[in-house]
């Protein structure tokens, strides 16, 4: 009888112990899929920021002068880097095992000096977009 209660309680606390292990599983991977949601709606953000600056100072006019202020670094201090090539400003950092782009659109093409990268640590960054006759001149 007691063999029996032992072996029934081993059996019993090694399913307890699969299924815990597997929660634990569980929980490690969407606690890794927020951070990566976290990092992508930052970037996007980012990408919609700068592209929104563009597009008010190419509206403007001539003269004009609009301002994005960008962050040091995505949630969880990742790196990014920020471009602008045609009509999109794209923001690419790293997820998990490869880069993931974060892009939004601009109402010109014609910008001209940014690509540049954002280290943690480093402080945030301003940004400013000057229309020069059309030309948008990004300076930060």
């Amino acid at each position: 009888m007691k063999g029996q209660l032992s072996m029934d309680l081993m059996v019993i606390a090694s399913v307890v112990l699969i299924i815990f292990l597997f929660l634990f599983q569980l929980s490690a991977q969407n606690s890794e899929n927020a951070r990566i949601l976290g990092a992508q709606l930052a970037a996007q953000r980012a990408s919609e920021d700068v592209a929104r600056a563009i597009d008010h100072a190419w509206l403007a006019g001539n003269g004009s002068v609009a301002h994005s202020q960008l962050p040091d670094s995505l949630p969880n201090s990742l790196p990014y880097n920020v471009t602008i090539r045609g009509r999109q400003v794209l923001v690419l950092y790293p997820a998990g095992d490869s880069v993931r782009i974060a892009s939004a659109g601009t109402a010109t093409s014609n910008v001209t000096g940014i690509n540049f990268t954002l280290i943690p640590g480093s402080g945030s960054r301003l940004l400013n977009m000057t229309n020069i006759n059309g030309t948008i001149t990004v300076v930060g």
